[in-house]
């Protein structure tokens, strides 16, 4: 799953009540009138001046000046609107993937128990963060407040190189839980806990070490 969104492609209706929404921010007005509005009117007065020139008919250069015209207000919206939208969701999944001071040991225990009492979710993440903190211990990356599921699953990754294909995986996973882009499993929970299992092993050590020097 790519961190990145889709782009969003809202139909006419849509795109009408985000203008309408749009317009209603208090950035978009100066002296008490939306400078988009202004330019819509504008848009319109030059719609009314050409078909005022035709005698008030409206004929096929009319009705292609009106497409263009439409086209033009649709992608401005889209611009303005979805835009803002989808930085927002960036900066969601942009977020530090600690929340609290916890030990790798605390937030496995917690995990654990929320794995016994079938919240998937709150299990899946805690033992995730849990697993990279254990191999920040071991030397396998450095870890930060502000560091990322992703980042985390990269640096670790490069480190040992055995765990990276599943350190990927569980990393989807975490971003797909936390904001609500794929659902908690069991299935979830079992894999970052095999990820865990496998840090704990000899070999995911030496791998580490071997990188470090």
């Amino acid at each position: 799953m790519s961190l990145d969104a889709p782009p969003l492609t809202p139909d006419a209706d849509t795109a009408r009540r985000w203008a309408v929404d749009e317009l209603a921010q208090p950035e978009y007005s100066q002296g008490g009138t939306s400078w988009l509005v202004r330019i819509l009117d504008w848009f319109s007065g030059l719609f009314d001046d050409v078909s005022a020139g035709t005698g008030g008919g409206v004929g096929p250069v009319d009705i292609a000046i009106g497409a263009i015209i439409a086209a033009a207000v649709v992608a401005l919206v889209v611009w303005l609107v979805v835009g803002p939208l989808r930085r927002t969701r960036r900066a969601r999944t942009a977020q530090g993937l600690f929340e609290d001071d916890r030990t790798s040991a605390e937030l496995e225990r917690t995990a654990r128990e929320a794995a016994r009492a079938g919240d998937w979710a709150a299990a899946t993440l805690d033992l995730y963060r849990a697993l990279i903190l254990r191999l920040g211990e071991r030397g396998a990356l450095a870890v930060s407040a502000g560091l990322t599921a992703a980042e985390a699953a990269s640096l670790a990754g490069r480190a040992v190189p055995e765990l990276s294909a599943a350190l990927a995986v569980d990393a989807e996973a975490f971003d797909g839980i936390r904001y609500g882009h794929a659902p908690a499993t069991e299935a979830t929970f079992a894999h970052v806990s095999e990820t865990f299992a496998a840090a704990r092993r000899p070999r995911s050590a030496v791998g580490a070490t071997e990188h470090a020097s």
